[in-house]
């Protein structure tokens, strides 16, 4: 791939991301609607916060990606997918974005284990017996379920 293509794509997906906003097809919140910001980890984006609203003591996860043309088309094609899924109660809300200097931040539903389900089961995999091992399963296969009755195709999901 040419520099100016990369540069051509590069430009498409923030032009997307921007567009999106200024038309309020995206809910845009002020960086400064958030408090108590503690990092919590990192995905294949950026860095993963546990903020609190202002006004309130509601957490929320803000998940940062930068411009990177690789990172950014993958962050405008999960944004795209999120509209159509982002109603089922096992998955994770998306709420929006917001931006500190020049970097962009997912405004998503916070949980305790954001990072990875297998996290979540080795953490605690010891203190769950049959019935709530069953109800994980059930509420994973439905979320699943419902992504692929919206034609999607969850790409990495970790267990």
């Amino acid at each position: 791939m040419s520099t100016d293509t990369r540069i051509k794509d590069s430009n498409y997906y923030f032009d997307w991301l921007e567009k999106s906003i200024s038309e309020k097809r995206l809910k845009y919140h002020d960086y400064s609607e958030f408090k108590n910001l503690q990092l919590i980890g990192n995905s294949s984006f950026g860095n993963i916060v546990r903020a609190n609203w202002k006004n309130d003591n509601d957490f929320v996860t803000l998940k940062s990606f930068n411009n990177d043309t690789k990172i950014l088309k993958n962050v405008v094609e999960e944004l795209k997918l999120y509209r159509n899924v982002d109603n089922h109660e096992n998955i994770l809300q998306f709420y929006g974005i917001t931006k500190l200097e020049t970097e962009y931040s997912l405004v998503m539903e916070y949980s305790d284990d954001f990072l990875t389900l297998n996290n979540y089961l080795n953490k605690h995999f010891e203190e769950l017996d049959w019935c709530d091992k069953y109800q994980l399963a059930l509420q994973l296969a439905s979320a699943v379920e419902f992504m692929h009755d919206c034609d999607i195709i969850h790409h990495n999901l970790v267990i």
